[in-house]
């Protein structure tokens, strides 16, 4: 469902994201996400991220639920997402920065594919009824796309049930990001500069549409301005999900910076496919150690949806 999509595991180490702490939710098979920090001082550091499921991606298939329902091993490789991303950094302003990071979901009690409801309904709408308008069709018609009102209305109870059970996930992540140096790609100008594995759980907390959510991270920087620091991120986030919006606000501690800040999010479902969404935070500027507050707004693309 192109609904409570994760956050890109490749923008999350360029600090990029509109919210720092992470859902354990299912990822997508191909998202594009865009996103521009703007900071009270009116800078602006804009950037892209690609993140995809490379089993789907590259020809992997289950072939049946049942496959699906009783092979982890395959369930894990159809919710595994590789992420890469780059963006022109406030913090490194003569740099380009780039990013790739990889992320699992380990464990979904709400996976959709264990809907046997769904099924059903599926089933039943497929089945011949006046409602489906078929055609017309070409010789060479690969499995056009028809209206099927009893198959919308299957998905969305579906996503209905989604929402109004309770549930939880686990999902865990590595990201690196590195420095282009004046922008140039040459082997001696491009250095790492930051590494980073997490932890992210999600509990969805039933018929009052909200989920808290929790991550732990450990990060490796190598600065420039000092030696290398390691440390953890930890927060907490309240997330409330309506029908085509969610809202959620957070709260995280970050050990390196001696800190702890604070942010608001919304994301908008308004057009099929796209998701906007931006959050407003206050954080510590890594290099300056000042506190700034920060608008991040964006776009989610889900390539991976059909547009029927």
């Amino acid at each position: 469902m192109d609904y409570n999509v994760p956050e890109s595991p490749a923008f999350s180490v360029l600090d990029a994201n509109p919210t720092t702490v992470l859902r354990a939710s299912a990822p997508q098979e191909i998202i594009s996400h865009l996103a521009s920090n703007f900071l009270s001082g009116n800078e602006v550091s804009p950037g892209i991220a690609l993140d995809f499921n490379p089993y789907f991606t590259f020809g992997g298939r289950v072939r049946s639920i049942d496959v699906y329902r009783n092979n982890y091993w395959k369930r894990l490789l159809a919710n595994t997402q590789v992420s890469f991303a780059t963006i022109n950094s406030i913090d490194y302003p003569e740099d380009m920065l780039f990013s790739g990071g990889i992320r699992a979901t380990l464990f979904d009690s709400k996976d959709i594919l264990f809907d046997k409801s769904l099924g059903d309904d599926i089933d039943k709408a497929l089945l011949p009824d006046d409602s489906v308008e078929p055609g017309p069709f070409e010789d060479n018609d690969q499995g056009a796309v028809v209206n099927n009102k009893k198959l919308a209305d299957a998905y969305e109870k579906a996503k209905r049930r989604y929402q109004n059970t309770k549930g939880g996930s686990i999902a865990i992540g590595y990201a690196i990001a590195g420095r282009a140096k004046d922008n140039s790609f040459k082997t001696d100008s491009i250095v790492t500069y930051r590494h980073q594995a997490w932890l992210a759980g999600q509990y969805d907390l039933g018929k009052s549409n909200m989920s808290i959510n929790a991550m732990v991270m450990f990060r490796y920087d190598q600065t420039i301005q000092a030696d290398d620091v390691d440390g953890v991120i930890s927060g907490i986030a309240l997330r409330k999900y309506g029908k085509k919006l969610i809202v959620s606000a957070e709260i995280y501690h970050d050990s390196m910076k001696e800190s702890i800040d604070f942010g608001g999010y919304a994301e908008a479902y308004l057009i099929p496919n796209i998701t906007l969404f931006v959050s407003l935070k206050k954080e510590t500027n890594s290099i300056t150690n000042e506190e700034d507050v920060i608008l991040k707004p964006g776009i989610k693309w889900n390539f991976s949806q059909s547009k029927k």
